[in-house]
């Protein structure tokens, strides 16, 4: 019978050495789990602004084409600018 509480001890000892052994681990990984999460955030955030960005580039690029194809889109432009011909009369009306 002695050697039975032996044996039914070392059992429950291994399940909760086993026991501890996962928990640790998990508790261990867990730190890298969440920051490769942050991780993942994070790079959907910069592709998002890299899209914005390339937009941006694109919507220049159309402007550099059209400054140099288009003269009615440059002289658009430079009267937004309070640009005008030389010798024309201008009123300008402030608020």
């Amino acid at each position: 019978m002695s050697e039975n509480i032996k044996d039914s001890i070392l059992h429950w000892f291994t399940i909760a050495l086993m026991a501890i052994v996962i928990v640790g681990g998990a508790a261990m990984a867990y730190p890298s789990y969440r920051r490769g999460q942050a991780l993942k955030i994070q790079e959907a955030e910069l592709k998002a602004r890299i899209e914005e960005k390339k937009a941006e580039i694109a919507k220049l690029q159309e402007y550099q084409r059209r400054f140099k194809t288009d003269p009615d889109f440059v002289e658009t432009i430079a009267r937004q600018n309070r640009r005008v011909f030389p010798g024309e009369l201008v009123f300008i009306f402030e608020d």
